[in-house]
């Protein structure tokens, strides 16, 4: 019987029905955080004509996305229902290609589904690379039959760039390959003359044209914020970096850097024996992927490498970009196992160095035991994530809709902080009204703008603007803020005095739950506070009792806790002292 499971698709439906249960359990208990939620924001308050032609400069990316979740969201599906709904369609969809019609081999294909970008980065966490996960597999399905139908191939290419502007960049290197051979296979010459009478060629000029508007689509502004802007680490540091660790991080490795989401790659901290021991498994692995290619496939990875490493250089990079990268791998490795020629390279470079048959033996073992390295660390990373997703709030909006809700608390007048700091020297206030990611995912579980300070109150603008405000912009958002009255709730700790002066203070509000949001890394997490305060008066109106005990609590709100810091508080070290590793970590030491 197992013989005829193993011949037949036994193993395959059971790891299925395995993935959807798992899968449907954690994605059940998984809460999501703001970046999910501004989506579903922008998808369910945004106009056509905002999500086109206006918010795409702010956000970065093409707003197929939002166009995907406006279906539910405009429908009026609840947020966690639309979004995971999305979410779940397209993960599903990627599982299945993976067990049943990708090349891969047999092991690869059945771990595949459980490891932790497939399963919880990209799976759980519902955000648009699973998009790009769905579009790497078509790509590496169609691409045997790209010469016979071209329009299909680059139609998935252009899928892959509606997808984020790292899909963009993915799918031009794909399409550089291509030219490649084409001008090899014509001439430079016949290739420009027949530019047009070709159907690859006029197909891959109207992905062109769909790129180049797409990348118009998204220009910043002069008013959007820019992120990546101010950083630390130069672009070559940054490219080295990223050729050479973002395949181990993706496959192997856990850096404490990477576990940082806040952190962008251009401002992050990287201790040097983290680069050398990263950079000394990621030559491993880049010594197996040139092994295993031919000399026709090894370009397509290596060409849109380059691109997405200089893109995440140049650009922007967090964390869960890294799985960007085994998109790509993942799609490399599809076009590999359809091609006859693959271990050309390596077959070479093994006549060269190896001396004996036990050196060929041993580089066989090496680079397979690898490989299945690869696969399994990852599917642990999937057990640790799911565990920790059930044992801790991976985000607050939840718990705080819940708590609101509970006590009758949805029309109150509700002040989220806002990003508003000192500069170093104390002398200037760097503000920004638009930034209030808080009162999105807030927002995000009720039917109207629960925060009266969000785009002032707006329901039709429930979501975040990433627009730099002028001056004149935040003093006029204060005063009408000012105008709306007193607040009765306290989500986080805005700034009173630079609305209201001397008039309230924090000594009228009492701290009424503290809300508990995770960063789930692979095998970490990190755990932040979030306070919510409620004005003195109406305290027992809505029969809330007051948290009292908040000397820990509150300092340590935003900030990773681990049991050494508060042991340090408790000790008496200075709050600052204990905070620098972490405010270095995400700013830069100070110089």
């Amino acid at each position: 019987m197992i013989s005829k499971l193993k011949k037949g698709k036994g193993w395959e439906y059971a790891a299925f029905l395995l993935f959807l249960v798992l899968y449907g359990i954690v994605l059940i208990s998984h809460e999501p955080w703001f970046d999910e939620a501004q989506s579903w924001q922008i998808a369910k308050c945004a106009s056509l004509r905002e999500m086109l032609f206006e918010i795409p400069h702010y956000e970065g990316h093409p707003p197929f996305w939002w166009l995907l979740l406006a279906v539910p969201a405009k429908l009026g599906v609840p947020f966690e229902l639309g979004l995971k709904a999305v979410g779940a369609l397209l993960t599903v969809s990627c599982v299945w290609l993976i067990l049943f019609k990708m090349p891969y081999p047999r092991l690869m294909r059945l771990v595949l589904p459980f490891t932790y970008f497939v399963f919880y980065q990209y799976g759980v966490i519902v955000r648009p690379y699973t998009l790009m996960l769905l579009a790497g597999l078509l790509l590496a399905l169609a691409f045997p039959k790209r010469e016979e139908k071209p329009f299909a191939f680059t139609a998935i290419l252009m899928l892959l760039c509606l997808s984020s502007a790292y899909g963009i960049v993915f799918a031009g290197g794909v399409a550089l390959c291509w030219v490649w051979e084409l001008v090899q296979e014509k001439g430079v010459r016949s290739f420009f003359h027949s530019l047009f009478r070709d159907r690859r060629t006029v197909s891959l000029f109207l992905l062109l044209v769909l790129a180049v508007l797409l990348i118009l689509e998204f220009m910043p502004r002069k008013d959007t914020m820019i992120t990546s802007s101010g950083g630390n680490n130069s672009f070559l540091f940054c490219f080295v970096v990223a050729l050479l660790t973002f395949l181990s991080e993706c496959t192997i490795t856990t850096s404490t850097w990477f576990a940082m989401d806040r952190v962008l790659l251009q401002k992050a901290s990287i201790p040097t024996a983290y680069l050398i021991t990263l950079g000394v498994i990621g030559i491993l692995l880049w010594t197996i992927i040139i092994g295993a290619s031919s000399k026709r496939s090894l370009k397509y990875i290596i060409i849109p490498y380059f691109l997405l490493s200089c893109f995440a250089a140049g650009v922007y990079f967090s964390s869960h970009h890294v799985g960007i990268f085994l998109i790509l791998l993942l799609f490399w490795i599809g076009i590999l196992f359809q091609d006859d020629q693959r271990f050309e390279v390596g077959k070479l470079i093994i006549q060269r160095i190896a001396k004996t048959e036990k050196d060929i033996l041993l580089m066989k073992k090496t680079a397979a035991a690898v490989c299945i390295v690869c696969l399994f660390v990852p599917a642990c990373w999937t057990v640790f994530a799911s565990i920790y997703d059930f044992q801790y709030d991976y985000s607050f909006g939840r718990t705080a809709s819940s708590f609101l809700n509970k006590h009758g608390l949805e029309k109150t007048l509700i002040l989220s902080s806002w990003n508003d700091y000192f500069s170093e020297n104390g002398n200037a206030r760097q503000e920004n009204v638009f930034v209030q990611g808080n009162s999105v995912l807030l927002s995000a579980y009720f039917d109207h703008n629960m925060c009266y300070n969000l785009n002032d109150g707006n329901d039709q603008e429930a979501y975040m603007h990433y627009k730099q405000a002028t001056i004149e912009e935040n003093e006029k958002a204060r005063n009408a803020w000012k105008a709306e009255g007193i607040p009765d709730l306290l989500l986080s700790t805005p700034n009173l005095e630079a609305v209201y002066g001397k008039e309230i203070s924090y000594d009228d509000f009492s701290l009424v739950q503290m809300l508990e949001y995770n960063y789930i890394w692979k095998n970490q997490y990190i755990s932040y506070k979030l306070p919510l305060y409620m004005r003195n008066d109406l305290l027992d109106q809505y029969q809330i009792e007051p948290i009292t005990d908040v000397s820990y609590e509150y300092w340590t709100n935003g900030f990773s806790i681990t049991e050494e810091m508060r042991e340090a508080y408790e000790n008496g070290v200075p709050v600052e002292e204990i905070l620098k590793p972490y405010l270095d970590a995400m700013f830069g030491p100070e110089e």
